[in-house]
């Protein structure tokens, strides 16, 4: 886990906004401490701001949502006290990024969206200080090396992605979803296929949370597959080789995926553990473990 302000930003604003209509503020958490690891994808905290288009109703369709988000990730070889490169196998990396997003709703069975993140790589992103003030202050533990991280860079994404709910009777339905990136931080494409066992009635296990504003639950297992034409984490800039370490990236990435959601009239608990491919070949682990905890609120 890394110290961020991120958290207590969004905790400040779960309880203190006030009732404006169909919005929510959701804070989500990546991590792969709680299986004692610190490594690869090691750290994401995103809060995340929307709210229903102005004069649409939460009962008709179309209707279109607008969505902030405030991210960031964190990246680590798994010996991150070493500087001898000869041993690395990740780049250090850090993304901080601000992403305004669109989604129409076609049904309660189908919707689309696209998005425009920007951000900044390198120093700017806070990463070394945020990860090595938390393992001094709390942890009690020497400072992370950061041993030729990825170089401070702006970066650019669109993002397109295409969401779809099949029924499967009373209680159980197919998820399914394609998305897009292309940009200088990622270029990629995939898909991700689940199945949802429970009461809820969300298009997507992991989405819009605004989507299911009524008490239920839900149990879900699936995968997502995606191929990475550029990933600027592992390989650095398509315009330069100004990284001081970089590796080659494996291109197809796949997970699994185990999650369980509870969600309210007014709030939403979700959690969702991910194995992961590796990312490039000279990862000593042939798969990563993180696990996500969101917590959203609906006003």
């Amino acid at each position: 886990m890394k110290l961020s302000f991120l958290p207590l930003l969004t905790v400040a604003l779960l309880f203190t906004l006030g009732s404006f209509g169909q919005q929510y503020a959701n804070f989500s958490l990546d991590n792969d401490l709680y299986f004692e690891t610190d490594r690869y994808y090691s750290s994401g905290i995103f809060v995340s701001f929307g709210k229903l288009k102005p004069g649409d109703q939460i009962e008709d369709y179309p209707k279109k949502y607008t969505h902030w988000t405030l991210g960031h990730e964190i990246y680590t070889p798994k010996n991150r006290y070493t500087h001898d490169i000869q041993i690395l196998d990740y780049p250090y990396g850090g993304w901080l990024f601000l992403e305004r997003s669109f989604e129409w709703y076609k049904s309660a069975l189908s919707a689309w969206g696209v998005s425009l993140k920007a951000g900044m790589t390198g120093k700017a992103s806070l990463a070394p200080y945020l990860q090595n003030l938390y393992h001094d202050k709390v942890l009690g533990l020497r400072d992370v090396a950061w041993e030729r991280a990825l170089p401070q860079r702006f970066h650019l994404n669109f993002n397109m992605m295409m969401r779809k709910r099949l029924p499967l009777g009373k209680r159980l339905a197919l998820l399914y979803a394609f998305f897009g990136n292309f940009g200088t931080q990622r270029i990629a494409t995939g898909g991700r296929l689940g199945v949802l066992w429970g009461t809820s009635q969300a298009l997507a296990f992991f989405g819009n949370p605004l989507e299911t504003q009524n008490k239920g639950y839900g149990f879900y297992m699936g995968t997502r597959q995606a191929y990475r034409f550029h990933d600027y984490m592992i390989s650095g800039s398509l315009f330069d080789n100004d990284a001081p370490f970089v590796l080659t990236s494996i291109p197809y990435k796949n997970s699994l995926e185990l999650g369980f959601a509870y969600h309210t009239e007014k709030w939403r608990f979700l959690t969702l553990w991910n194995s992961i491919s590796r990312d490039n070949k000279l990862q000593l682990s042939p798969r990563h473990y993180y696990l996500n905890i969101s917590v959203g609120r609906f006003f």
